[in-house]
């Protein structure tokens, strides 16, 4: 029987779940709902039942998140609207590629080009088109520069090309996303934060291994496809074998690296990479910003000159992370992480613990849905890392919770591991992709 000290820890659960929901139902009336009327309403049939509460976090997050994007978007078509149009109609959209796209709709621009979704005339399919603004002899140099290490970079953590030229004008095709990181709100959960600059790390480590560094990394550059981030924008991408440069290239000041600011502090390479990364890491977490001032010169100088405030002052949950945001951002690239692959074992520790806890609480109600997510993502995350034993250990544990459509695939996967454990083989890239179409088929069932 329980006891009554049982009891009263039940109550006060229920209590809590009791309040968090209140808490829930006055932040809904704060929100401009106008156009979800079907969401809000789903929130509400359940909003009194303390049952439903992870139910209704899960609503509530996805709510805000639509609510996030639709106003990135008005703002977007805002910004549209009051831009000058061409003898067509389109915005600014060039009458060369007419015969070959329709529907542009403009969707992003930056300091140096835009970025059109549009149909694909021979299939009708939706794709991206960046375009240069300007038909400067520069900018085209630049614009050729990026196609070229761009064109290199095929992984499913950064956005993919389809398709260049230089004429009519010059333009490449692309992946369209859903979002960006920018557009998301900030902070995040822990587990999603990391999971996110896990997955930017695994297309940086394979960019890093064609000897491509981006050198440009920042929200409005980490694009979202299902969920899945995914790099863009490669134009002040360079290869680690050119010949150094003394000319300045633009950068984003609040992402910037020391050696983007000093020669002092080095050349710009892979770990000016991981630098940014930080800077997005710690921006994730804290919904704010390390290095901050009025102009260029103030940033700059705190970010060669002072230190951050901790990001567990600003979210408590983020002492999780502190350690990792830290040995990305030390101003001398000796003290910072050597390498991608060992910011990504550090993300991988703390993945794996919030993971596991998770799993288990999933299997303990027998949500086999969300228990099968969990193993997924354990298991790419050690294929990731190369620890084959402990993919190998998810994805048999997979087999518990896969429908008999999968199963077949995830047997077939096993063995694959099992040999290479075997025959001690390194995890490839292949292997990763397909284990990738498996989790993803897995949890669609």
């Amino acid at each position: 029987m329980p006891t009554i000290e049982d009891i009263e820890k039940l109550t006060n659960t229920y209590e809590k779940r009791i309040q968090r929901l209140k808490n829930l139902e006055k932040e809904l009336e704060t929100l401009n709902t106008k156009g979800f009327e079907k969401e809000v309403t789903e929130i509400k049939k359940h909003i009194k039942d303390p049952k439903s509460l992870e139910k209704i976090e899960e609503d509530f997050k996805d709510l805000k998140i639509k609510i996030n994007e639709k106003e990135n978007k008005d703002r977007i078509k805002k910004q549209l609207d009051s831009s000058p149009k061409s003898p067509l109609g389109y915005t600014n959209f060039p009458d060369e590629l007419t015969p070959y796209y329709i529907n542009p709709r403009l969707i992003g621009k930056g300091g140096f080009a835009r970025v059109f979704k549009v149909n694909r005339i021979k299939d009708n399919a939706e794709v991206a088109i960046k375009i240069p603004i300007s038909r400067d002899p520069s900018i085209g140099k630049s614009f050729i520069k990026e196609i070229e290490n761009w064109t290199k970079l095929k992984h499913n953590n950064i956005v993919e090309i389809f398709d260049y030229n230089v004429l009519p004008i010059p333009y490449f095709e692309m992946e369209l996303c859903d979002s960006s990181l920018e557009t998301m709100i900030k902070p995040m959960e822990i587990d999603r934060a990391s999971w996110l600059i896990f997955n930017i790390a695994e297309g940086l480590k394979y960019a890093h291994n064609k000897k491509i560094i981006h050198r440009d990394i920042k929200p409005q550059n980490i694009l979202l496809k299902k969920g899945i981030p995914k790099i863009s924008d490669w134009g002040l991408s360079k290869l680690t074998t050119e010949n150094k440069t003394s000319s300045m290239v633009a950068f984003s000041p609040v992402y910037a690296a020391p050696e983007h600011i000093s020669k002092k502090f080095g050349n710009k390479d892979e770990q000016t990479d991981i630098w940014q990364l930080g800077i997005i890491f710690y921006e994730i977490v804290t919904g704010k910003l390390p290095f901050e001032g009025d102009d260029i010169s103030e940033i700059g100088f705190k970010i060669v000159s002072e230190d951050y405030i901790p990001p567990s002052r600003f979210n408590v949950e983020a002492k999780k992370v502190e350690n990792i945001i830290i040995n990305c951002l030390q101003k001398e690239k000796e003290k910072r992480y050597k390498n991608i692959e060992m910011l990504q074992r550090e993300l991988a520790r703390v993945l794996n613990i919030e993971y596991k806890i998770l799993l288990t609480e999933s299997q303990n109600i027998n949500n086999y849905s969300k228990s099968a997510y969990f193993c997924g993502e354990l298991l790419l995350i050690n294929m990731k890392i190369g620890e084959k034993k402990d993919a190998y250990k998810y994805a048999t544990n997979m087999l518990k919770y896969a429908k008999e459509d999968s199963k077949e695939e995830l047997k077939n996967l096993c063995k694959e591991l099992e040999e290479r454990i075997e025959n001690d083989l390194d995890i490839n890239e292949k292997l990763i992709q397909k284990a990738e179409i498996i989790m993803h088929k897995t949890r669609s069932n």
